[in-house]
C-alpha cells in the first residue's frame, strides 16, 4: 500500500469536495483510492430510504473501479468520508506529466495513459476513458508524488 505517509491532502478542491460518506469494510487509511462495493438492491427508490450504511467503502481500487479518495483513517465497520471531486496529492505509479490523464493502480498509486496506436485502439480508449480517475496537474517520477484532480 502506497498511501501518501501524510494521509488526505487536498490543497485545493474549487470550494466543494463533494463528500460522500460509507461504511469501510476493511481498515482504510486516510489518502487510500478507494470505491463503493457492497450488496445489490440495498436502495429503493425514495431518498427517505438511503442510509450512509447502504454505502459500504473498499481499498485497492484500480481502473474501473475508483470512486475517491479517504478523507480519513478508520477501522472496518466504521463511518469513512470519501472525496469524489478536488485535487489531492498522490503517488506516481510510473512517470506523470500535467496535462496527462491518470487511472488508479490498485496499489494506491496513478498511472498515466500511454498514446495508443494498432487494430485495437478502439477497445483501448473505451477501456481508458472507463478507467480514468482524473487528470494530474503537476509532474512526477515513479514513487514521488504529483497533484491529480479527481474526476471519475
Amino acid at each position: 500500500m502506497a498511501v501518501n505517509t501524510m494521509g488526505y491532502i487536498s490543497p485545493l478542491d474549487g470550494g466543494n469536495p463533494r463528500i460522500v460518506g460509507g461504511i469501510a469494510y476493511e481498515t482504510v487509511s486516510g489518502g487510500q483510492l478507494v470505491y463503493a462495493s457492497g450488496a445489490v438492491d440495498n436502495v429503493s427508490s425514495g431518498v427517505n430510504s438511503l442510509a450512509s450504511t447502504d454505502i459500504g467503502i473498499a481499498t485497492g481500487a484500480s481502473g474501473a473501479k475508483f470512486n475517491g479518495v479517504a478523507i480519513q483513517t478508520v477501522t472496518s465497520g466504521n463511518y469513512v468520508g470519501v472525496a469524489t471531486r478536488g485535487l489531492v496529492i498522490v503517488r506516481a505509479g510510473g512517470t506523470i506529466v500535467n496535462g496527462q490523464v491518470v487511472a488508479a493502480n490498485g496499489a494506491d498509486d496513478v498511472l498515466p495513459f500511454a498514446a495508443v496506436s494498432g487494430a485495437n485502439v478502439a477497445t483501448v480508449i473505451t477501456a481508458a476513458v472507463s478507467a480514468r480517475m482524473g487528470r494530474a496537474w503537476t509532474n512526477a517520477t515513479s514513487g514521488n508524488y504529483c497533484l491529480v484532480e479527481l474526476t471519475p
